[in-house]
């Protein structure tokens, strides 16, 4: 460990004594607690249920009962919301059938600089312990947050740049985990401090896994039977080969306050090392640096009533070792940044216009390095405007999108090339109740277009973690494609929740393709040989279903009893040939069960999954499967050091083999068998 690590380390345990003694006893955290404003999408703040979009929220209780190692994994068992789980080091989050860079992923509201879109295997360069609260938008009217936000928006928020001091001037909280299907140890610290005038943020986190407890075979039964091992060579069983972690990192921020805002700064690193379990005996070292400005002003009276800016540097570089040996080695610098302006009202509209601007630079060099050194500008400009119609209220919103992608010259790839593109979106919305029944219809409709990235436009060499030799097109134009989502909602009353159906027609997805040859790599070697797919255009629709109810069958001051019920489908084509689309999920039923008593909550989800057996070329379908995972807690009485919860989670209980279809590994790595896992959280 570094020093500067070691002194991060200590001045946290430190400011963590100091904070106990001082600190008053904070309240009994309310699992069942309305999330409040949401942010992301709306730069004017709406209530959950006030949301035009469809839009969760995971804050408090709720997240930490979500908490997992990966972003994808934590947010996989969401309604309209899976995972692409590339092991238990990689997963992003995958929402109604888009992934990859079309599920746009932030940190208070900037993007996640790092080569998790670049590839499956690639972690996100974002550790899930440190969030506070966690917005998930669903559909296209995210424009205010990328063109490339057309599956969603995630934006995880912490408080590293903190917007005001603790009361009491000092608190925190700090978190310990032990056992899941990875033998998870792990722990996180997170302290605030100050006074009027400043603000004080440091954090430090901790994660170890070991290889992951799996029902049976890590390959699958139709794997086996298709491509059966050498003679001699054993299935691995029990556990999944070269798939555990070590991850740690720190942080510190700081603000100055003023009587209507705030400006802070804060800088952090991350290390992790994984194994990408679709290779025995490859691991990937990542380190992540990352600098960030932030600041916001409010009620200032003109014209301009509010202004929320935020810029954030990265430095991530990871190396793919092949044993002890560096391999291929992959480095995203950049800046991404935007600024948030609300305006005064101007007669019956309320809004906010802004400006984002990201530069960064991707590179690759190995043997397996599919891309050339690409460098990324995006300038972009965004309108929002809200107005009410009786009791209605209207949202519309636009955007402009000016891309520049430039290659290097490469001895691999040739001369360098560049695009420049200009893409335009817009989206309109309605959210219409039903006087004082409690119910409401939500709609939205949006334009969208999508500039290619870097691997759509110039990819051209072997992608183990796809398994196949990538060819991009230079010459590739904007992806382009119309949305619509109706939800029918009731907000009050003994049952709550929302129904609705959405779609999205492509006239240019942008997919990977077989093209039906065989790349030879080395005439030596036929096992190292790779089947080519080229990235192009097609006409592609998605279409699907969301829904989700609670029943509040009771609510009183000694007990709390929830029934959830929800169900989400997706339907992805190839309009050109009517083909599916691969790794799309198939209808999923979700429930859950939760009990509060006194100071006790108990909870049990069931996720049932149906089989999946529309395949497109060269995948393979996958079973049915139940999960089934449960969790009880019990918040300590408060003392003046604080609150403490104790909580004990059993991960699938009928030891169920789940295979992800969504998952470019499905048929190599199962999600893991039953276990166990305990852990206290405190805040103070």
């Amino acid at each position: 460990m570094s020093r500067c690590r070691r002194t991060a380390i200590a001045l946290l345990a430190c400011t963590a004594a100091a904070a106990r003694a001082q600190q008053p006893p904070a309240p009994v955290p309310d699992e069942f607690e309305a999330p409040g404003v949401v942010v992301t999408a709306n730069p004017l703040g709406s209530a959950l249920l006030d949301m035009v979009q469809p839009a969760d929220v995971l804050a408090g209780p709720r997240l930490q009962y979500r908490m997992a190692p990966t972003l994808g994994e934590m947010l996989g068992s969401q309604v309209g919301v899976n995972q692409s789980w590339f092991g238990p080091g990689a997963s992003r989050p995958v929402i109604r059938g888009l992934d990859g860079e079309r599920v746009r992923l932030l940190t208070n509201g900037v993007g996640i600089v790092d080569a998790s879109g670049a590839s499956p295997d690639h972690a996100v360069g974002y550790e899930p312990l440190l969030a506070e609260r966690v917005e998930i938008v669903r559909g296209p009217a995210t424009l205010l947050y990328g063109a490339s936000a057309i599956g969603g928006v995630v934006n995880v928020i912490d408080n590293r740049i903190p917007s005001a001091a603790p009361e009491g001037g000092f608190g925190g909280s700090v978190g310990l985990r032990y056992g899941g299907a990875g033998d998870e140890r792990s722990g996180v610290v997170k302290l605030d401090g100050g006074t009027d005038r400043f603000a004080l943020h440091v954090d430090a986190f901790k994660r170890n896994t070991s290889d992951l407890r799996i029902p049976g075979f890590a390959r699958s039964e139709r794997l086996r039977a298709q491509s059966p091992l050498p003679a001699g060579e054993d299935e691995a069983s029990g556990r999944q080969p070269n798939s555990a972690s070590d991850t740690e990192g720190f942080g510190a921020g700081g603000s100055v306050l003023f009587e209507k805002g705030f400006v802070g700064v804060s800088a952090s690193e991350m290390r992790s090392t994984y194994g990408t379990v679709a290779e025995k005996d490859v691991t990937i070292d990542m380190i992540k640096q990352r600098y960030d400005i932030a600041g916001e002003f409010s009620a200032l009276g003109g014209f301009i009533d509010g202004v929320k800016f935020r810029t954030g540097y990265t430095n991530y570089r990871h190396t793919e070792f092949e044993g002890p040996d560096p391999g291929t080695r992959f480095g995203n610098d950049g800046v991404d940044g935007r600024i948030d302006i609300r305006h005064a009202r101007v007669g019956r509209f309320e809004g906010a216009f802004g400006f984002q601007g990201a530069d960064t630079k991707f590179s690759a060099v190995g043997d397996e390095k599919f891309v050339p050194v690409v460098r990324t500008r995006v300038a972009s400009a965004f309108l929002y405007e809200e107005t009410a119609l009786g009791t209605a209220r209207l949202s519309a919103g636009g955007r402009v999108d000016g891309t520049e992608v430039g290659s290097e010259d490469d001895p691999t790839f040739g001369p360098g090339r560049a695009r420049s593109f200009t893409a335009a979106s817009g989206s309109a919305g309605a959210l219409v109740p039903f006087g004082e029944s409690g119910f409401a219809v939500a709609a939205n409709v949006s334009y969208n277009e999508r500039a290619p990235n870097y691997v759509e436009l110039f990819a051209n060499g072997p992608h183990v973690a796809t398994g196949v030799f990538e060819i991009g097109n230079p010459d590739q134009k904007l992806e382009r494609s119309t949305a619509f989502d109706v939800a029918l909602r009731k907000r009050t009353g003994f049952v709550t929740g929302s129904a609705g159906v959405f779609a999205h027609r492509f006239s240019n997805f942008i997919g990977l393709f077989p093209n039906g040859i065989t790349n030879i790599r080395d005439p030596l070697d036929p096992d190292d040989d790779l089947p080519e797919a080229v990235f192009r255009g097609v006409k592609a629709n998605f279409r699907g279903v969301e829904a989700n109810a609670r029943v509040h069958a009771i609510e009183d001051a000694e007990r709390t009893l929830h029934f959830d019920l929800g169900v989400d489908w997706t339907r992805a084509t190839d309009a050109t040939t009517g083909l599916p689309l691969p790794r799309i999920a198939p209808l999923r039923v979700l429930g859950a069960v939760l009990y509060r008593v006194d100071r006790a909550s108990f909870r049990v989800d069931v996720t049932r999954a149906e089989s999946q057996g529309r395949v497109t070329a060269n995948e393979l379908p996958t079973d049915r499967y139940t999960l089934v995972n449960a969790a009880a807690s019990y918040a300590l009485p408060r003392t003046a050091l604080g609150q403490l919860s104790v909580f004990l989670k059993v991960f699938n209980l009928t030891d169920d083999e789940v295979r992800l279809h969504t998952s470019t590994l499905k048929d190599l790595s199962p999600l893991g068998g039953r276990t166990v896992m305990v852990g206290i959280d405190g805040a103070f």
